[in-house]
């Protein structure tokens, strides 16, 4: 088991590396001028000689390598920059914006949970049964609907049309539920179908036509034993929804003007704030990893053979 820590571990430096210089090079390939941006913020009509003093005070001037590594540096000791839009350091940016995000997240990923795993099993049960039909047409239905096209639905109907949710009173319950649904809707409906497709593949295993021979009850196979096989796949990925939802929270924060991690990703590449977009795209990239780091160590602990080395993990 020690063996595989390491190894993932060492997997996830180097994708935390290559995030960050793909993030890094991106931002750097625009034909924009960020140190122009900045002054014509600051300024009426700023000079080039001005941009010129921006530009040697922001370190621009620098070759992109040396900046890069500049960057890296600080980052390891959590100094993330400071931010050209709100000129306050941009992990404190980060730690007041990332809360309502990772509330948006768990919110959704909750409603992901308490939708997808009763309708799973009970649409495995009736397999080709209306019910089943109808949750396979429903699902399909939810994953093709994108999320800014759900978000706008969800706000006219329940806000404009019928003012059940409040979208305004930022922080509390109400206004968290609109945002979760359009979040969580067309995942949950992803995770419907992978969610069936396992329960059913284990329907058909050894192990259940030995517990029905038994005489075991049907409710006790599917809620004790399929139902616990078939989790593995689940729990990766749900961890793996929960990076994508922090990641792709920007569309849903926009539309319903949250002023999350998302929300603010936005407003700095709009604004060609390169400290904030590398720190916000590295704050997401270690979220992100950890959770499918998580979800790998989770699964190697129930099933040890998933690492490819059980042998090793037995002894």
């Amino acid at each position: 088991m020690f063996t595989y820590i390491r190894n993932r571990f060492l997997n996830l430096i180097l994708v935390l590396v290559g995030v960050t210089l793909l993030s890094f090079l991106l931002s750097n390939l625009s034909s924009a001028d960020p140190a122009e941006a900045f002054a014509r913020r600051s300024m009426l009509n700023p000079t080039p000689t001005q941009i010129e003093e921006i530009r040697r005070e922001m370190k621009l001037d620098l070759p992109l390598y040396q900046q890069y590594f500049s960057w890296i540096g600080n980052s390891v000791k959590g100094d993330l920059g400071i931010s050209y839009l709100t000129r306050n350091p941009v992990s404190l940016d980060i730690a007041r914006k990332l809360p309502v995000t990772m509330r948006l997240v768990g919110i959704s990923l909750f409603l992901i949970i308490f939708l997808s795993v009763p309708i799973s099993v009970l649409s495995a049960i009736n397999k080709n049964s209306f019910f089943d039909h109808l949750i396979r047409a429903v699902t399909v239905l939810g994953i093709s609907i994108p999320n800014f096209w759900l978000g706008f639905l969800l706000l006219l109907v329940f806000a404009v049309t019928f003012p059940i949710f409040r979208v305004v009173d930022h922080g509390s319950f109400r206004s968290m539920v609109l945002p979760s649904l359009a979040l969580a809707i067309p995942i949950a409906s992803s995770s419907v179908r992978l969610f069936r497709a396992t329960i059913l593949s284990n329907l058909n295993k050894d192990y259940v036509v030995y517990a029905k021979a038994r005489g075991i009850g049907n409710s006790r196979i599917i809620w004790r034993h399929v139902l616990k096989n078939s989790l593995p796949p689940m729990i990766t990925m749900f961890c793996q929804y929960l990076g994508y939802m922090v990641a792709g929270s920007a569309v849903v924060e926009s539309i319903f003007s949250m002023k999350g991690i998302g929300m603010h990703l936005v407003d700095a590449i709009i604004g060609r704030d390169l400290p904030t977009i590398n720190g916000c795209v590295l704050v997401i990239a270690l979220i992100f990893v950890f959770f499918n780091t998580l979800a790998d160590l989770v699964n190697v602990r129930l099933n040890p053979q998933m690492s490819g080395k059980g042998e090793e993990l037995y002894d």
